[in-house]
């Protein structure tokens, strides 16, 4: 088994064949507007293009996934960030598609499942795999992200961070300003277990509890987060004392000397997905990228860069054992977490995440 070192520029966890890789993808992305070095024949051609979420997190998707995929096939790539569902059916419905593949958590994946947003897998390229959650009809689940607490351990003076979200609603015993996200789905399931919801008992989602309960915390969230990374730099600049943020971001901050630590005592765990837009005009290439992000090698090295999970059981034994990403990862046994539930957010996402901006913009 190969040990992963340390990258600081993207808090990712490479080999050295990596990171040889990650110089010359360094050096694409100032010379190119796509990644990679394809051949001259690629280089003509339109690039697939992926929305993501930026920071870490999409830099790790780009070394690991996108420029290995591209030496391999010479399909040329390009990643942006800026994943939004509404944006994507706009580009559906209008007929003018821009992105190919869209990569977001499974309640956004789902609910473009219901709209009709994503093309059916081509299971002539899409191939079976030994996988912990199996391959939708119109989607891949690749990893598993895990979002909770962060904070900055030297703000706190020794106290104790929150390690539950009935804690982080505490204004009492733990002070401060909140950072949370406007994603409707994770924000929902924080709020409900903070409400003292149990995990097992999460689904069908009371949906009215959760807007009481994050009513009352509403005062004390002086920023709702858009931008992924911000769940980190609003944090490390003292603009926020608590954040819901991620084990990756946290692992990429902590990795580059910023002083900042998250509780996974308790934790929202999400399946990522692939999914290809409907009316793509580059199917078939983004149905070969899907294929090459589940294969083993591929998701041990993207997932360790983050301190995610695999979905590919075969990576499992393929991760990185580095103590610093082994701390991060969440109990998956503990009853204290609850997993995101894909198939109810599919009939219920459009519709909550609309009333849910219209609360925020009050």
């Amino acid at each position: 088994m190969k040990k992963h070192t340390a990258n600081h520029r993207d808090g990712g966890l490479a080999s050295p064949r990596r990171r040889a890789l990650a110089q010359g993808l360094g050096l694409a992305m100032v010379s190119a507007p796509f990644l990679g070095l394809a051949p001259r024949v690629a280089r003509a051609a339109d690039p697939v293009v992926m929305v993501s979420w930026g920071g870490n997190y999409q830099e790790s998707i780009e070394r690991f996934i996108a420029k290995p995929f591209i030496e391999e096939t010479g399909i040329p790539v390009k990643i942006i960030a800026g994943a939004d569902l509404a944006k994507a059916k706009g580009q559906v419905k209008t007929g003018n598609v821009e992105w190919d593949i869209y990569d977001g958590g499974g309640a956004q994946i789902t609910a473009g499942e219901t709209e009709n947003l994503w093309e059916p897998l081509d299971t002539e390229i899409v191939k079976p795999r030994n996988l912990v959650v199996p391959v939708r009809s119109h989607s891949i689940p690749y990893y598993m992200y895990t979002g909770a607490t962060g904070y900055v351990p030297s703000r706190l003076n020794g106290k104790p961070a929150p390690q539950t979200f009935a804690q982080l609603w505490d204004i009492k015993e733990f002070p401060g300003r909140r950072g949370f996200r406007t994603r409707v789905a994770e924000t929902f399931e924080m709020a409900l277990l903070a409400d003292g919801v149990p995990a097992s008992k999460m689904y069908p989602l009371d949906f009215e509890r959760a807007f009481a309960a994050l009513e009352r915390i509403k005062p004390h969230v002086t920023k709702w987060i858009t931008q992924t990374p911000q769940t980190i730099s609003l944090l490390t600049n003292n603009e926020i004392d608590y954040s819901y943020t991620y084990t990756g971001r946290v692992l990429a901050a902590r990795q580059s000397g910023l002083d900042v630590n998250i509780t996974t005592g308790q934790s929202v765990l999400v399946n990522g997905y692939m999914a290809v837009l409907r009316g793509s005009k580059r199917r078939e290439s983004a149905m070969k990228f899907l294929d090459f992000a589940l294969r083993p090698q591929i998701q041990a090295d993207f997932v360790s860069s983050l301190a995610y999970l695999p979905n590919n059981r075969d990576a499992m034994p393929m991760m990185t054992k580095d103590k610093d990403v082994v701390a991060l990862l969440p109990d998956l046994n503990s009853p204290n977490n609850v997993i995101v539930d894909d198939t109810w957010w599919a009939s219920h996402f459009m519709d909550l995440d609309r009333r849910f901006k219209e609360w925020l913009a009050v």
